[in-house]
């Protein structure tokens, strides 16, 4: 634990509805001034840190991504080491990853055992979510108890019936019922399944094997139903519920709608979404940009970018999922329907959010700071805590430098991959100096933080904020 004064000083300060020249002082993990620039006098501090040219931005939080996570045969490449290592180098302070439960087993043994493997190897603060793939009396009783250990969040899916990840009608009413009852909400995955499975079979059966069939046999339709489906679950039994990857420009309408009813549903997008497109699957390496819901349309991206803007999408996260190229290429067996669905994305978060966004005046940077920390942090339960440059909350924060140019790619970053879904592009900016809770973890582009840093963070919900 740092006991040490620090005093940032020389940067524009960028929270969510203020932009302006701060001193930020802070103390014992915790942010305890905001000062003009000028007004605290650096010999009564044990370290200055001058963030003049710089942005500086409240630590980021990216609440989806796999880390450690079996799927389709098999493991994501980032375990809590590498993945908060990467984060770090992306200006994020906190995660939030999924627990990885199987069926029928109990959620809070499931969840211990996950945070087990975190314990001691983050090099940022971090939670977990639970998964859920049934409605039994067992999965049911338990919710209640995840939110009493500081977990109240989870996610179930309304596709992959084959691998039994599907909860139908049935089991959501149900886990709605029981998220409204103990105080959690409920992450969904919304792709009709029926619509997949059958468009999958007819594109097989006429011999369409290539990767941009992936995107043909799981439509926009599929996903827009799926979200429909569960607006209309919500009248019967509205519970607060968190869509999580949006994709398409019916979605997100959808979604406004129902937020103009009062139901209490929020939703993301994805970094990939805002900025690749179906076109990529025509490509003989289109299988490692693979991922469900698909890569969409320049319309798609378009509409995304305006709910971004305006709403309904508050948050924009990575849904990192990356795993080894070659062995991508080996499950995939040249099928689009054997890929293992995912990109690894954490780290060029902000970059691409800054250099896509920004820059394009698609958002301002009042705008990023929203999507990318404050409202994760009000959403996921860590508000005032992290997601804000404010008194009292934890000295999380992320010095940028909005001038460097770099090409991304694999070798530019620092993710435990050997796959970047935007190799290739000229960007600009990246995060210079971050500190989670007053400890450095990047200084100067270079790590010299410890990965026993990080820890799990206790989360509660904001009831007003959720409906």
């Amino acid at each position: 634990m740092s006991k040490k004064k620090i005093l940032i000083h020389g940067g524009i300060v960028v929270n969510e509805s203020s932009m302006s020249e701060q001193e930020i002082v802070i103390h014992d993990e915790k942010i305890v001034a905001l000062c003009s620039q000028g007004e605290c006098l650096s010999d009564q501090f044990d370290e200055v840190i001058d963030a003049t040219g710089l942005y500086v931005f409240p630590g980021l939080i990216d609440p989806h991504v796999h880390f450690d996570a079996p799927f389709m045969g098999g493991t994501t490449d980032h375990d809590f080491h590498t993945g908060t290592k990467a984060a770090a180098f992306g200006g994020i302070t906190t995660v939030i990853s999924f627990s990885n439960q199987a069926k029928g087993e109990s959620l809070i043994s499931n969840l211990a055992y996950n945070e087990n493997k975190a314990f001691g190897k983050a090099y940022v603060d971090w939670s977990l979510h639970g998964l859920i793939y049934d409605a039994s009396e067992q999965t049911l009783s338990e919710l209640p108890e995840l939110v009493k250990e500081g977990i109240p969040t989870y996610k179930c899916f309304t596709t992959y019936r084959h691998s039994g990840r599907l909860m139908d009608d049935d089991g959501m009413l149900k886990v709605l019922k029981a998220t409204a009852d103990g105080g959690g909400m409920l992450m969904i995955h919304c792709e009709n399944d029926a619509i997949a499975e059958y468009r999958t079979k007819q594109e097989l059966s006429q011999g369409h094997n290539s990767w941009i069939y992936h995107a043909r046999s799981r439509p926009a339709l599929a996903e827009n139903v799926a979200i429909q489906r569960v607006v209309d679950l919500m009248k019967v039994e509205p519970a607060p519920v968190y869509i999580v990857h949006a994709s398409t420009a019916e979605s997100v309408q959808i979604i406004q709608d129902a937020q103009s009813q009062n139901l209490p549903i929020h939703c993301e997008t994805c970094t990939h979404y805002l900025i690749l497109t179906e076109e990529l699957l025509n490509s003989e390496m289109g299988h490692l940009f693979i991922c469900s819901p698909p890569l969409r349309t320049e319309k798609d991206v378009d509409a995304l970018w305006t709910a971004a803007r305006i709403g309904p999408i508050a948050v924009v996260s990575s849904d990192d999922a990356g795993l080894p190229s070659d062995l991508r290429t080996r499950l995939a067996e040249g099928r689009f329907d054997k890929v293992p669905n995912g990109m690894p994305g954490v780290e060029p978060r902000l970059t691409m959010l800054y250099t896509e966004g920004v820059l394009k005046n698609r958002i301002s940077l009042q705008r990023l700071v929203q999507l990318t920390a404050t409202n994760p942090a009000r959403i996921f339960g860590l508000h005032p805590d992290k997601g804000s440059i404010a008194p009292g909350a934890d000295a999380d924060i992320v010095l940028f430098d909005p001038n460097i140019e770099w090409t991304m790619s694999a070798e530019t970053l620092h993710m435990n991959t050997d796959f970047c879904p935007f190799a290739g592009r000229s960007v600009t900016g990246k995060p210079k100096t971050v500190l989670c809770r007053g400890e450095l973890v990047i200084q100067d582009f270079e790590l010299v933080g410890s990965q026993a840093h990080g820890r799990r963070v206790f989360r509660k919900l904001d009831k007003t904020l959720l409906g």
